[in-house]
Parts: C-alpha cells; structure tokens; sequence
C-alpha cells in the first residue's frame, strides 16, 4: 500500500466514525486495513463493565465473569465494549429470579457453539469474496469497504439467529418429549445412536490440494446434515470423517444410516456403521452411555459399506424378538431386513455381543 492509498483509506475510515487514536493504534500495529470491520462491531459500544455492573446492581467482577462464561473477554473493566442489549441481557442474567433458571453449564454450550458460527463466518469471507477482491487487484479502500458490508451482513445473521432458535427450540421439546416418554430419570433419554465412518477418506485427502480439500469437506458436512435431516433424526456432530446422528425412532435411524452410507458410497470411499437403540443420558446437546458406547464400537467391526446393529434395534423395528429375524419369519411390511452377523467381543464389553447387519436396500 502506498502513501496515496494508505492516506485514502485513512480518510475513509475517518469519515466512518474512527478517532485519532483509533488510527494511530491501527497503523501502528500494522492492521489499518482491518479497522473497517472494528468499526462495525463497536457500533453503539458506549457502556463498559463497570456500567453494565451499575444497571444490573452487581459487582464488575461478576459481570465479567458472566460474561466470561459466554467466551466473551473483558480485559479492561472500563473499556467501552458493551451496547445497550449487553445492559438488558446482563440485567436479566445477573438477577437469577428474573427468570428463575440455573444456567448450569449452559453457557460454556452456548459459548463454543458462537465461537464455532463466528469462526465459520470470518472463514466464509476470507476464503471466498475477500480472496476474490484481492486478486482482483483492489485498492484498500474498495476492500475496507467490502469487509465493513461483510461484518455488518455476518452482524444480521447473528441478529437473525433468535428467530431461529425458536424454530430449534421447538423441535428440540418435542424430541426431548418423545425420547423421555415413559422414562422416569429426567437426565435420560431413549434414541438410536449411529455412527458412520468413511473409509478410504484419509488417502483420498492425502491425494488433494487445499482447495480439493476445502470442496471436499464442504460436500461431506452438507450432504451428511441433508440426509439427516430428511430422515426426521439429529446430526449430532463430526468427529474428523465420521458422523454421529440420533433418532427418536429406530426405525428412522435405520434408515437415516443405510441412506448415509449409500451417499458416500462414491469413488474410493467406503462407509460403514453402527446402530444401537436404548437409553442415553443426554448433556449439553451430546449423548453419553454404554448405547453410544456400543454404537462407535459396532462402526469397528462392520466392514464397508455394511451397517452393523445389536439386538435393541431388531426387536425395536420389527416388533418381535431379535430371535424371530434369525429364523426369517415375517416382520412387517416397512420392517428393514436383517441378517445374523455372529457374536462379537467388542472392547470395553464383558461379554460377547449379538449383531446383525442390515440388508442393503431393505
């Protein structure tokens, strides 16, 4: 950047409400560029920790700790860094009889599922418009404006997320209410836990360039979670190149596992999967217990492109015993079909455990 741009891009941000100090600061620390995007998310931010501690009649330690437990750092108890929501959504949660709930570990949830939106969110841009703008040869005042748009879109979407965590809101009470129905431990659930794992995965990314890689990961992530989601069950989360889901029904899990291993079943890759049904205990959006336990273990045993289940899921899809699937009897007309598959001594299990594996295109 030249003296001309560098004076252009001063004036820009000057004109957009930055002080002096702001852009000595910024200029010395050789991150002037990137001042448009402080701009944008200072907006408003008048009140520091000690106001906020002031509205919520609190000590400014605790509100910074509060917000600590959101992921949120409070360096300096003085710094103007809060707006007038901070205010109201403090004043809310340091008076625990406003709303009459202990958050628990709530926050620490809250804070690495932000953390992980905005990371996506500053990664979405860099890697895509603002690496387009700087091949392109723009000057920095065109990409100071273009990241200012940018922040400002990302700042709508996370406005926009309330709206839709009613939406998910929503769906989660009526899963929990189905899972927990005739369940008397409140901390328990009853789903079918499944795994898939991609076989072939590490050599073919051994074998691409960044961006293969990128597209690659891209395609996997968006593809799982559309197959979930059409088959009524919860991507629960990736774990590298394997991908844990949930159904309330087995039967639904059933064929939310058949239909991702049938997905990824292209080129090289080789799936695999195990499927359980019976209680979890379920924390901070996870599931935890032997069901789960079981389920990555039966991921192990099966070979590719072979879904591998217990006893739990054949009696729970078939309304008859695990029994009546070995002798071949007549189970339904939507009943997937399975085959016996031996008894297997997984790790971690004292005795050796009945499996099936579910035939494909059942």
């Amino acid at each position: 950047m030249d003296a001309a741009e560098r004076q252009a891009l001063r004036d820009w941000l000057s004109k957009r409400g930055a002080s002096p100090d702001q852009l000595a600061r910024a200029e010395t620390e050789g991150q002037l560029g990137r001042l448009a995007s402080e701009l944008v998310l200072t907006t408003d931010a008048r009140l520091s920790a000690r106001d906020l501690a002031k509205r919520a009649e609190a000590e400014p330690e605790d509100v910074a700790e509060l917000f600590a437990a959101f992921g949120v750092a409070v360096p300096d108890l003085d710094a103007s860094q809060f707006t007038e929501a901070d205010a109201r959504l403090c004043t809310a949660l340091c008076r625990p009889e406003g709303h009459g709930m202990d958050l628990g570990p709530l926050p620490h949830v809250i804070a690495a599922s932000m953390d992980r939106i905005a990371e996506a969110a500053v990664a979405l841009y860099v890697q895509g418009p603002q690496a387009d703008i700087l091949r392109s040869g723009a000057d920095a005042v065109e990409l100071a404006e273009k990241t200012a748009t940018a922040t400002a879109a990302a700042l709508d979407l996370g406005a926009g997320l309330g709206v839709l965590f009613r939406h998910h809101m929503r769906q989660a009470i009526t899963r929990q209410r189905q899972a927990t129905e005739g369940i008397r431990r409140p901390e328990l659930a009853r789903l079918a836990i499944g795994f898939v794992d991609l076989v072939g995965s590490t050599s073919i990314e051994a074998a691409l360039d960044v961006g293969e890689l990128a597209d690659m990961v891209s395609w996997f992530e968006a593809r799982a979670f559309e197959v979930v989601a059409a088959g009524g069950g919860r991507l629960v989360k990736f774990i590298g190149d394997e991908i844990m889901v949930a159904a309330v029904d087995p039967l639904a899990g059933c064929r939310i596992i058949a239909a991702l291993v049938e997905t990824f079943t292209v080129d090289a890759l080789r799936p695999r999967a195990g499927l359980v049904y019976g209680e979890v205990l379920y924390r901070h959006g996870d599931y935890y217990g032997p069901v789960v336990n079981l389920a990555a273990r039966l991921v192990d045993e099966a070979i590719p492109e072979e879904v591998l289940v217990d006893g739990s899921v054949v009696e729970a899809v078939g309304g008859g015993s695990p029994e009546a699937a070995d002798s071949g009897l007549e189970r339904g007309p939507d009943a997937p079909a399975f085959e016996p598959a031996g008894r297997r001594l997984l790790k971690g299990f004292a005795e050796p455990v009945a499996v099936w594996s579910l035939r494909r295109g059942s």
